[in-house]
């Protein structure tokens, strides 16, 4: 049980930006880091069986690194992260997560969606997935694969890596990371879910991606007075 909790919480940790290694630069500003706090998942989004874990500072294993989402070039003015939601009942294994990044310019996070929602990404995620398991864990990754997915934020997207884990003796069991990657003018979040044995329900996953939709159009509000 507690190597299968490992899993889950380690194959969560996936940015909303999936440059891994070409990470964009940081010029955190005090307002883009409030901004991207007020977006990012809270403990009452989720019902109270879901147990609230700290995510650890370093997401991304060493080594990843896809080309082709490269955003060394780009800057962010904020940067959140949600903890852990996790969810260990019999027979069901949930852990959910959420990051924001909120780009200098519209013209930055214009570029970042375009990268992280290219050909490449589905590859550059199972990537990260099958790099992202703790150190002996073997990962095999069966499909990786963009998702149809209802408009909830202005633009929306959504991948799937279905990955297998080899347990004690010949057992195995199915994984399932879903990431549903959302921009909102220069607020770009990502909500992970990972589970064993079947994915999240797509209503489930839609409940939790529109919450955060709808805190991404309230930060891109103006504030004060206008015209």
């Amino acid at each position: 049980m507690r190597s299968i909790l490992v899993v889950l919480i380690a194959l969560t940790a996936v940015p909303a930006a999936w440059s891994a290694d070409g990470e964009p630069k940081k010029a955190l500003t005090s307002a883009g880091n409030a901004a991207a706090r007020s977006v990012v998942l809270k403990r009452g989004d989720l019902s109270p069986a879901f147990t609230m874990l700290k995510r650890a500072d370093d997401d991304l294993p060493d080594g990843v690194r896809c080309g082709a989402l490269d955003e060394s070039d780009l800057t962010i003015n904020g940067q959140a992260q949600s903890p852990d939601f996790q969810l260990t009942q019999p027979g069901v294994y949930v852990t959910v997560g959420s990051t924001v990044n909120v780009y200098r310019t519209l013209r930055e996070a214009g570029a970042s969606w375009r990268r992280g929602t290219s050909a490449k990404t589905s590859t550059c995620f199972a990537d990260i997935v099958r790099l992202s398991a703790p150190r002996g864990q073997r990962v095999k990754i069966v499909s990786a694969k963009r998702l149809t997915i209802p408009k909830v934020a202005p633009m929306t997207a959504a991948f799937r890596v279905v990955a297998t884990l080899a347990l004690s003796g010949n057992q195995r069991v199915t994984a399932y990371v879903d990431a549903i990657i959302l921009q909102h003018g220069r607020v770009q979040s990502g909500v992970v879910f990972t589970s064993l044995g079947r994915p999240v329900g797509q209503p489930e996953q839609l409940g939790l991606a529109a919450l955060v939709a709808g805190r991404m159009a309230k930060a891109n509000r103006p504030k004060g007075p206008t015209a």
